[in-house]
């Protein structure tokens, strides 16, 4: 089969001939139809969060299972399914709790398997399957907890947005904000993550939302998707446009210190500040203690949108059937695998929102 290498963090995305291990009895093969190029996938292919090499990445997908383990009972042979990757185990202490997000045995990017490379080239070299899903190719071996149903009336290129991009953003602002409605939110940051939590806050009820990007092509689709304003980072505007008393939520989908920090102060007294994107280790965060004790604000991290799978999926598609989930706005361009490389160039520079991959 044909997959996306990244054979280094300088190599950038090669078109190779590479082959996937046999699939285990609790496994499927996902034939893939629609892949996400997620800007994380572009941060791990330059060996950002301790990333392994060479890796087949992408992690945002949804295709057809076209083999299936013999202890397999969830899903079929010809079943659409969409692909998560964060596959709860169902037995560690988080999944137990209903924190399937935080599953204890998840494998991070830096996580070396072991026995059999996931995936192998012709001559033989074993390669990384990125963050256990390897989207970026013509077919996956996973786990069976690592795919979900999809109905037939969901186009696969917006399917893939649901293993991702939208319950990120959306569980940002329903289940980690858990925005009331008659609420003001802010919003930094408008890729594809944060122009979900726009929509979360729509379909909350927010009274008023502000999203902040410095791009106005994503400033325009903020407003279409639900923001009552939305202003660059530096417009002088913004800070005239703000309640004295502050925001009741703030979204921070960017994960930088300083646009961490303007979220906090942004947010009234009392307020919640939700940070769900992923930002580096080294980049710190500075409050006092005493404007942690008076601010009694909440201030908390998201990861995946504290979003459980099985119960967000299909809220997330009655969304989107009644028109109030928006999927296809957040896609610029449909391309096949040997275009990969130039869209993920295209993706970092911001020319483009969401570039779907069609294996």
């Amino acid at each position: 089969m044909k997959a996306a290498v990244a054979w280094s963090p300088s190599s950038g995305f090669e078109v190779s001939e590479v082959r996937h291990r046999d699939p285990g009895p609790d496994d499927v093969v996902v034939r893939i139809r629609a892949a996400g190029i997620c800007q994380t996938d572009i941060s791990l292919a330059h060996g950002s969060f301790g990333q392994a090499f060479p890796v087949v990445l992408g992690h945002e997908g949804a295709g057809e299972i076209i083999a299936v383990g013999s202890r397999v009972s969830s899903v079929g042979v010809g079943d659409r399914v969409v692909i998560t990757w964060v596959p709860p185990c169902g037995h560690c202490y988080f999944c137990t709790r209903g924190e399937t997000y935080i599953c204890a045995h998840r494998r991070s990017a830096g996580d070396q398997k072991e026995g059999p490379a996931d995936i192998q080239a012709a001559d033989g070299t074993p390669i990384v399957a990125g963050m256990s899903t390897a989207t970026f190719a013509e077919e996956a071996v996973l786990p069976e907890n690592a795919v979900l149903p999809l109905p037939d009336d969901v186009p696969f290129e917006e399917a893939a947005l649901l293993g991702c991009a939208v319950p990120t953003g959306l569980g940002a602002a329903l289940n980690a904000a858990r925005i009331r409605s008659g609420e003001t939110v802010l919003v930094v940051g408008c890729g594809a993550v944060g122009l979900s939590a726009i929509q979360g806050a729509r379909i909350a009820g927010a009274a008023r939302i502000v999203a902040i990007d410095p791009q106005q092509r994503r400033r325009d689709l903020a407003t279409e998707l639900g923001a009552d304003v939305a202003f660059a980072p530096d417009d002088d505007e913004l800070r005239a446009s703000v309640d004295p008393v502050g925001f009741d939520v703030a979204i921070d989908a960017v994960g930088h210190s300083s646009t961490i920090r303007s979220a906090w102060d942004a947010t009234r007294r009392g307020g919640r500040v939700v940070v769900v994107g992923a930002g580096k280790a080294d980049d710190l965060v500075e409050f006092s203690a005493l404007e942690l004790f008076h601010a009694e604000k909440t201030l908390r991290g998201t990861f995946y949108g504290s979003s459980d799978m099985k119960r967000d999926l299909p809220r997330m598609i009655d969304l989107w059937r009644g028109g109030r989930l928006k999927l296809a706005p957040l896609i610029d361009d449909v391309v096949n695998l040997d275009a990969l490389a130039n869209a993920a160039v295209r993706q970092q520079s911001g020319d483009v929102l969401r570039v779907m991959v069609t294996p």
